[in-house]
């Protein structure tokens, strides 16, 4: 099959890509090393295998999210030459199912629409036409309360910071997402104040001629060489500090008055790295392991500093790691890795294990 695929938003970190088909399950890519430049320009695939529906586009860089895009008019077209040319198109009809699914970091339940033949992952995150992400837990039946699914992602964390949904009329489309964190800046200001002790004297020349000196001034610790002091002008120099080069010589007036402090002000902006966060899909709290692990419906998703999903200290109710989480010391289970955690009611582990 000839498929025409094209990228309507790509994001920095994404690409290249590999190309998978659904008559596999997706498991062996029929085209690797698929370069972004390529499929945001429209990239014509000619190894495309028959029967395909659904083609999955994966990022194989520092980016690893995919799209399974559904191939619009898919099929075979043959061309037959007689004495009037006819063209005969065989076209897929998509399949509508609904499924029940909740709001990111909530308990609210919704309905959302899926068009196309192959059915849902429960337990996997999904954008909706509205923008909003969504957890899948179960088949449900229509209406749609909460739009159509747009695209899937592996957690809520990466939905939420995905770009907005795209839509085309005329190509295969996908989308790919980066994750953005803000840092926080604190600044310190230092004020260094600096007075001359040394006595200052004033000289002038008081002579008919221009006199070329070099002095120290009271407010500096520099000297200022092959200064010309003209006729009847003065100066005022830290003590003993004059040399006459030229002309002279000079006329110690006096005392001259103290000179103002020298003060430096000195500002330091402090940059701290954002934090690093991981999403965990966990099921409803439990009063003990068992019951948590026996539970098969993902219900929240929460975060946390550490990969590992065992060793994290606090969990948290947004991936900004400013809001702990109230575990009520419950046991919730890990739905990615069927591990249970009892948290706190500040959030922090007291127990864990393999369900």
């Amino acid at each position: 099959m000839n498929v025409l695929i094209t990228l309507t938003t790509a994001g920095i970190d994404t690409g290249p890509f590999n190309l998978y088909s659904n008559t596999d399950s997706y498991v062996t890519a029929f085209e690797t090393g698929v370069t972004k430049t390529a499929l945001v320009a429209g990239y014509l695939s000619t190894l495309v295998p028959a029967g395909t529906t659904y083609v999955r586009v994966k990022s194989t860089g520092l980016c690893t999210n995919y799209i399974d895009i559904y191939v619009t008019g898919s099929g075979t077209t043959t061309t037959t030459t007689t004495a009037t040319p006819t063209t005969t198109t065989t076209t897929t009809t998509q399949v509508v199912t609904y499924y029940n699914v909740v709001l990111c970091g909530t308990s609210t339940p919704s309905v959302i629409r899926y068009n196309g033949p192959n059915n849902v992952t429960l337990g996997v995150v999904v954008q909706s036409t509205n923008g909003s992400c969504y957890t899948v837990s179960s088949v449900g039946t229509g209406p749609e309360t909460v739009g159509t699914l747009l695209t899937q992602f592996a957690s809520c964390g990466e939905c939420q910071v995905a770009p907005p949904p795209t839509t085309t009329t005329t190509s295969t489309s996908t989308s790919t997402s980066t994750t953005t964190s803000t840092s926080t800046s604190t600044s310190t200001t230092t004020t260094t104040t600096t007075s001359i002790l040394t006595s200052c004297e004033e000289w002038r020349n008081d002579t008919l001629e221009e006199a070329t000196i070099t002095y120290t001034p009271c407010n500096s610790v520099t000297p200022v060489s092959n200064y010309a002091l003209a006729t009847t002008s003065s100066v005022c120099a830290v003590y003993g500090s004059i040399t006459v080069t030229v002309g002279g010589p000079l006329t110690l007036v006096g005392s001259c008055n103290t000179p103002a402090p020298t003060t430096t002000t000195t500002s330091t902006s402090t940059t701290s790295a954002p934090p690093s966060y991981y999403a965990f899909s966990l099921t409803a709290g439990g009063i003990d392991s068992a019951t948590a692990c026996a539970d098969s419906s993902a219900a929240i998703t929460l975060y946390g500093s550490s990969i590992s999903f065992l060793s994290n200290a606090t969990f948290y109710n947004d991936y900004t790691l400013l809001s702990p989480y109230d575990g009520s010391n419950l046991y919730y289970k890990n739905v990615a890795n069927n591990e249970y955690v009892q948290i706190s009611s500040i959030g922090s582990q007291t127990a864990g294990g393999s369900c």
